[in-house]
Protein backbone atom coordinates (compact mmCIF):
# COMPACT_ATOMS: atom_id res chain seq x y z
CA UNK A 1 0.00 0.00 0.00
CA UNK A 2 0.84 3.34 -0.84
CA UNK A 3 1.95 5.72 1.88
CA UNK A 4 0.42 9.23 2.10
CA UNK A 5 3.97 10.86 0.71
CA UNK A 6 4.35 8.33 -2.04
CA UNK A 7 0.84 9.66 -2.69
CA UNK A 8 1.73 13.05 -2.47
CA UNK A 9 4.50 12.40 -4.55
CA UNK A 10 2.28 10.47 -7.49
CA UNK A 11 -0.09 13.97 -7.35
CA UNK A 12 3.04 15.74 -8.40
CA UNK A 13 4.56 13.73 -10.91
CA UNK A 14 1.08 13.67 -13.14
CA UNK A 15 0.75 17.41 -11.80
CA UNK A 16 3.96 18.49 -12.84
CA UNK A 17 3.14 17.59 -17.16
CA UNK A 18 0.31 20.04 -16.77
CA UNK A 19 2.10 22.83 -14.50
CA UNK A 20 5.48 22.67 -17.22
CA UNK A 21 2.51 22.88 -20.35
CA UNK A 22 1.29 26.17 -19.04
CA UNK A 23 3.87 28.36 -19.69
CA UNK A 24 3.46 27.02 -23.95
CA UNK A 25 -0.40 27.65 -24.06
CA UNK A 26 0.04 31.03 -22.09
CA UNK A 27 2.45 32.17 -24.69
CA UNK A 28 0.38 30.81 -27.74
CA UNK A 29 -2.47 32.69 -26.36
CA UNK A 30 -0.48 35.62 -25.55
CA UNK A 31 1.23 36.13 -28.39
CA UNK A 32 -1.84 35.75 -30.35
CA UNK A 33 -3.18 39.41 -28.40
CA UNK A 34 -5.28 37.31 -25.77
CA UNK A 35 -4.66 37.23 -22.18
CA UNK A 36 -5.13 33.72 -20.68
CA UNK A 37 -6.66 33.21 -17.72
CA UNK A 38 -8.12 30.24 -16.84
CA UNK A 39 -11.48 29.66 -16.78
CA UNK A 40 -13.62 29.60 -13.66
CA UNK A 41 -16.21 27.18 -12.26
CA UNK A 42 -14.11 24.89 -15.00
CA UNK A 43 -15.40 21.27 -14.20
CA UNK A 44 -13.53 18.50 -11.86
CA UNK A 45 -13.56 15.90 -14.72
CA UNK A 46 -11.23 18.30 -16.75
CA UNK A 47 -9.31 18.65 -14.19
CA UNK A 48 -9.13 15.08 -13.57
CA UNK A 49 -8.28 14.58 -17.61
CA UNK A 50 -5.12 17.06 -17.31
CA UNK A 51 -3.93 13.86 -15.16
CA UNK A 52 -5.15 11.22 -17.17
CA UNK A 53 -3.60 12.48 -20.34
CA UNK A 54 -0.07 13.82 -19.17
CA UNK A 55 -1.57 17.55 -19.28
CA UNK A 56 -2.77 17.84 -23.09
CA UNK A 57 -5.82 19.57 -21.55
CA UNK A 58 -6.26 23.36 -20.72
CA UNK A 59 -5.24 23.40 -17.12
CA UNK A 60 -8.43 24.93 -15.25
CA UNK A 61 -8.81 26.45 -11.27
CA UNK A 62 -12.18 24.86 -9.80
CA UNK A 63 -13.75 26.61 -6.53
CA UNK A 64 -13.45 22.98 -4.90
CA UNK A 65 -9.85 23.64 -4.97
CA UNK A 66 -10.01 26.24 -2.76
CA UNK A 67 -12.88 24.88 -0.44
CA UNK A 68 -10.98 21.91 0.39
CA UNK A 69 -7.64 22.22 -0.59
CA UNK A 70 -5.20 19.26 -0.71
CA UNK A 71 -8.05 16.68 -0.42
CA UNK A 72 -9.25 18.31 -3.64
CA UNK A 73 -5.96 17.16 -4.89
CA UNK A 74 -6.25 13.70 -3.69
CA UNK A 75 -10.23 13.09 -5.01
CA UNK A 76 -9.10 14.96 -8.49
CA UNK A 77 -5.87 12.21 -8.68
CA UNK A 78 -8.59 9.43 -7.45
CA UNK A 79 -10.48 10.33 -10.52
CA UNK A 80 -7.75 9.87 -12.98
CA UNK A 81 -6.38 6.71 -11.85
CA UNK A 82 -9.87 5.50 -11.39
CA UNK A 83 -10.43 6.51 -15.20
CA UNK A 84 -7.24 4.33 -16.33
CA UNK A 85 -8.37 1.58 -14.25
CA UNK A 86 -5.89 1.83 -11.36
CA UNK A 87 -8.54 1.01 -8.75
CA UNK A 88 -6.68 -0.03 -5.94
CA UNK A 89 -4.33 3.22 -6.16
CA UNK A 90 -7.33 5.13 -6.71
CA UNK A 91 -9.33 4.13 -3.33
CA UNK A 92 -6.18 5.53 -1.54
CA UNK A 93 -5.95 8.82 -2.80
CA UNK A 94 -10.07 8.64 -1.69
CA UNK A 95 -9.11 7.75 1.26
CA UNK A 96 -6.26 10.48 2.27
CA UNK A 97 -9.02 13.22 0.47
CA UNK A 98 -11.25 11.95 3.48
CA UNK A 99 -8.55 11.54 6.41
CA UNK A 100 -8.08 15.07 5.34
CA UNK A 101 -11.58 16.34 5.28
CA UNK A 102 -13.97 13.11 6.87
CA UNK A 103 -16.91 15.52 5.30
CA UNK A 104 -15.77 15.48 1.72
CA UNK A 105 -18.86 13.75 0.12
CA UNK A 106 -17.56 13.55 -3.27
CA UNK A 107 -14.81 11.30 -1.73
CA UNK A 108 -17.06 9.09 -0.63
CA UNK A 109 -18.68 8.80 -4.27
CA UNK A 110 -15.53 8.33 -5.59
CA UNK A 111 -14.89 5.33 -3.09
CA UNK A 112 -18.32 3.65 -4.23
CA UNK A 113 -17.58 3.82 -7.93
CA UNK A 114 -14.30 1.83 -7.02
CA UNK A 115 -15.81 -0.77 -4.82
CA UNK A 116 -18.63 -1.24 -7.27
CA UNK A 117 -16.34 -1.62 -9.76
CA UNK A 118 -14.71 -4.46 -7.99
CA UNK A 119 -17.87 -6.11 -7.20
CA UNK A 120 -17.99 -5.31 -3.51
CA UNK A 121 -21.18 -3.97 -3.62
CA UNK A 122 -22.18 -3.75 0.01
CA UNK A 123 -19.33 -1.56 0.97
CA UNK A 124 -20.15 0.70 -2.01
CA UNK A 125 -23.43 0.87 -0.82
CA UNK A 126 -21.93 2.20 2.38
CA UNK A 127 -19.52 4.81 1.13
CA UNK A 128 -22.45 6.28 -0.95
CA UNK A 129 -24.87 6.30 2.07
CA UNK A 130 -22.01 8.47 3.53
CA UNK A 131 -22.43 10.51 0.91
CA UNK A 132 -25.08 11.04 1.62
CA UNK A 133 -25.29 11.61 5.13
CA UNK A 134 -23.66 14.70 4.00
CA UNK A 135 -26.44 15.43 1.00
CA UNK A 136 -28.94 13.36 1.05
CA UNK A 137 -30.35 15.45 -2.11
CA UNK A 138 -28.28 13.79 -4.73
CA UNK A 139 -30.02 12.26 -7.33
CA UNK A 140 -26.58 10.15 -8.84
CA UNK A 141 -25.70 8.90 -5.64
CA UNK A 142 -29.58 7.43 -5.07
CA UNK A 143 -29.33 5.34 -8.41
CA UNK A 144 -25.94 4.68 -8.15
CA UNK A 145 -27.49 2.86 -5.01
CA UNK A 146 -29.86 1.67 -6.91
CA UNK A 147 -27.55 0.14 -9.28
CA UNK A 148 -25.64 -1.94 -6.77
CA UNK A 149 -28.94 -2.99 -5.34
CA UNK A 150 -29.99 -4.16 -8.82
CA UNK A 151 -26.29 -6.00 -9.84
CA UNK A 152 -26.86 -7.92 -6.36
CA UNK A 153 -29.90 -9.17 -6.82
CA UNK A 154 -31.88 -6.74 -4.15
CA UNK A 155 -35.25 -5.90 -6.41
CA UNK A 156 -36.66 -4.43 -3.44
CA UNK A 157 -34.46 -2.21 -2.47
CA UNK A 158 -33.49 -1.51 -5.76
CA UNK A 159 -36.90 -0.24 -6.29
CA UNK A 160 -36.83 1.75 -3.67
CA UNK A 161 -33.46 3.73 -4.82
CA UNK A 162 -34.93 4.37 -8.00
CA UNK A 163 -37.75 5.75 -6.99
CA UNK A 164 -36.11 7.60 -4.71
CA UNK A 165 -33.64 9.04 -7.22
CA UNK A 166 -36.42 9.81 -9.60
CA UNK A 167 -38.27 11.83 -6.52
CA UNK A 168 -35.58 14.43 -7.05
CA UNK A 169 -36.04 14.33 -10.96
CA UNK A 170 -39.20 13.44 -12.21
CA UNK A 171 -37.29 13.88 -15.82
CA UNK A 172 -34.65 11.96 -14.78
CA UNK A 173 -34.74 9.16 -17.73
CA UNK A 174 -32.02 7.18 -16.32
CA UNK A 175 -33.33 6.15 -13.53
CA UNK A 176 -36.94 6.14 -14.87
CA UNK A 177 -35.26 3.34 -17.19
CA UNK A 178 -33.60 1.25 -14.38
CA UNK A 179 -37.09 1.41 -12.62
CA UNK A 180 -38.81 0.06 -15.78
CA UNK A 181 -36.37 -2.66 -16.15
CA UNK A 182 -35.96 -3.45 -12.38
CA UNK A 183 -40.02 -3.48 -12.23
CA UNK A 184 -39.91 -6.10 -15.24
CA UNK A 185 -37.59 -8.75 -13.83
CA UNK A 186 -39.78 -8.39 -10.24
CA UNK A 187 -43.03 -9.05 -12.46
CA UNK A 188 -45.01 -5.66 -12.04
CA UNK A 189 -45.72 -5.48 -16.10
CA UNK A 190 -48.13 -2.82 -15.22
CA UNK A 191 -46.15 -0.63 -13.65
CA UNK A 192 -43.15 -0.93 -16.23
CA UNK A 193 -45.61 -0.21 -18.89
CA UNK A 194 -46.20 3.16 -17.50
CA UNK A 195 -42.91 4.14 -16.68
CA UNK A 196 -41.94 2.91 -20.63
CA UNK A 197 -44.65 5.30 -21.65
CA UNK A 198 -43.25 8.21 -19.18
CA UNK A 199 -39.79 7.95 -20.98
CA UNK A 200 -41.07 7.71 -24.47
CA UNK A 201 -43.36 11.27 -23.72
CA UNK A 202 -40.51 13.16 -21.42
CA UNK A 203 -37.92 11.61 -24.58
CA UNK A 204 -39.73 10.66 -27.82
CA UNK A 205 -35.56 9.68 -28.71
CA UNK A 206 -34.89 7.84 -26.16
CA UNK A 207 -34.71 4.30 -28.55
CA UNK A 208 -34.79 1.63 -25.85
CA UNK A 209 -38.14 2.55 -24.28
CA UNK A 210 -39.66 1.76 -27.32
CA UNK A 211 -37.60 -1.43 -27.98
CA UNK A 212 -38.34 -2.80 -24.46
CA UNK A 213 -41.61 -1.75 -24.16
CA UNK A 214 -42.55 -3.30 -27.37
CA UNK A 215 -40.90 -6.51 -26.29
CA UNK A 216 -43.24 -6.14 -23.10
CA UNK A 217 -46.16 -6.12 -25.14
CA UNK A 218 -45.02 -8.92 -27.44
CA UNK A 219 -44.64 -11.04 -23.94
CA UNK A 220 -48.51 -10.06 -23.36
CA UNK A 221 -49.21 -10.93 -27.04
CA UNK A 222 -50.56 -7.27 -27.27
CA UNK A 223 -49.48 -7.85 -31.10
CA UNK A 224 -50.94 -4.73 -32.45
CA UNK A 225 -49.25 -2.49 -29.45
CA UNK A 226 -46.07 -4.13 -30.09
CA UNK A 227 -45.99 -3.76 -33.80
CA UNK A 228 -46.87 0.25 -33.49
CA UNK A 229 -43.33 0.53 -31.11
CA UNK A 230 -41.35 -1.41 -33.01
CA UNK A 231 -42.67 0.44 -36.68
CA UNK A 232 -41.61 3.66 -34.65
CA UNK A 233 -38.54 2.36 -33.55
CA UNK A 234 -37.57 2.07 -37.46
CA UNK A 235 -38.91 4.86 -38.26
CA UNK A 236 -36.26 6.76 -35.79
CA UNK A 237 -33.45 4.49 -36.54
CA UNK A 238 -33.84 2.64 -39.97
CA UNK A 239 -30.03 1.20 -39.60
CA UNK A 240 -30.80 -0.26 -35.56
CA UNK A 241 -31.38 -4.12 -36.25
CA UNK A 242 -33.28 -4.05 -32.80
CA UNK A 243 -36.48 -2.58 -34.79
CA UNK A 244 -36.78 -5.15 -37.23
CA UNK A 245 -35.85 -7.84 -35.09
CA UNK A 246 -38.84 -6.97 -32.34
CA UNK A 247 -40.89 -6.44 -35.55
CA UNK A 248 -40.16 -9.91 -36.86
CA UNK A 249 -40.86 -11.62 -33.77
CA UNK A 250 -44.23 -9.89 -33.58
CA UNK A 251 -45.25 -11.10 -36.80
CA UNK A 252 -44.21 -14.63 -35.93
CA UNK A 253 -45.89 -15.20 -32.87
CA UNK A 254 -49.05 -13.22 -34.79
CA UNK A 255 -48.91 -15.82 -37.60
CA UNK A 256 -48.09 -13.53 -40.32
CA UNK A 257 -44.58 -16.13 -41.51
CA UNK A 258 -44.17 -14.13 -44.66
CA UNK A 259 -43.99 -10.94 -43.36
CA UNK A 260 -41.63 -12.56 -40.42
CA UNK A 261 -39.20 -13.89 -42.85
CA UNK A 262 -38.85 -10.81 -45.16
CA UNK A 263 -37.98 -8.85 -41.94
CA UNK A 264 -35.89 -11.67 -40.22
CA UNK A 265 -33.79 -11.83 -43.74
CA UNK A 266 -33.31 -7.51 -43.14
CA UNK A 267 -32.16 -8.24 -39.73
CA UNK A 268 -29.36 -10.21 -40.90
CA UNK A 269 -28.51 -7.74 -43.83
CA UNK A 270 -28.30 -5.34 -41.24
CA UNK A 271 -25.96 -7.58 -38.33
CA UNK A 272 -24.59 -10.48 -39.69
CA UNK A 273 -23.27 -11.60 -36.79
CA UNK A 274 -24.38 -11.20 -32.98
CA UNK A 275 -26.26 -13.55 -30.54
CA UNK A 276 -29.25 -13.61 -32.09
CA UNK A 277 -28.17 -15.10 -35.61
CA UNK A 278 -28.48 -18.98 -34.71
CA UNK A 279 -32.02 -17.68 -33.61
CA UNK A 280 -32.70 -15.82 -36.58
CA UNK A 281 -31.30 -19.19 -38.68
CA UNK A 282 -33.45 -21.34 -37.15
CA UNK A 283 -36.62 -19.34 -37.55
CA UNK A 284 -35.65 -18.88 -41.18
CA UNK A 285 -35.62 -22.27 -41.88
CA UNK A 286 -38.76 -23.36 -39.68
CA UNK A 287 -40.83 -20.43 -41.36
CA UNK A 288 -39.59 -21.59 -44.86
CA UNK A 289 -40.56 -25.31 -44.42
CA UNK A 290 -44.28 -24.04 -42.69
CA UNK A 291 -44.80 -22.45 -45.91
CA UNK A 292 -43.46 -24.93 -48.07
CA UNK A 293 -40.75 -23.21 -49.47
CA UNK A 294 -38.12 -26.11 -48.51
CA UNK A 295 -37.53 -29.64 -48.96
CA UNK A 296 -35.52 -32.33 -47.46
CA UNK A 297 -33.04 -34.49 -49.73
CA UNK A 298 -32.04 -38.29 -49.08
CA UNK A 299 -29.63 -37.11 -46.75
CA UNK A 300 -32.02 -35.33 -44.39
CA UNK A 301 -30.70 -32.12 -45.31
CA UNK A 302 -32.89 -29.15 -45.39
CA UNK A 303 -33.09 -27.25 -48.59
CA UNK A 304 -34.27 -23.85 -49.46
CA UNK A 305 -36.13 -23.17 -52.98
CA UNK A 306 -35.66 -20.76 -54.67
CA UNK A 307 -38.59 -19.30 -56.64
Amino acid sequence: MSTSSELSSQILQTSASVSTATPTVNRNIEGAGVRYAPPKGSSRLLNALNQFTGGLAVPVQHPMRDKYGQAYDYLVSGDALRYREDIETAIQCYEQAISLNPAFSDAYIGLGKCYRRKGDHLRAIAHYQKALSQDAFQKEVHLDIAKCHTECGAIQKAIVSYKRAISLDHKYIEAMFGLALILEIDGNSDEAVAVYKKIIALDPEFLPAYNNLGSLYMRQAQFEDAEALFVSLIEKAPDFSRGYLGLAITYDKSGRKPAALKLYHQVLSLRPTGKNVEFINRRIIQINKDLGHCKSNKNGTTLVLVS
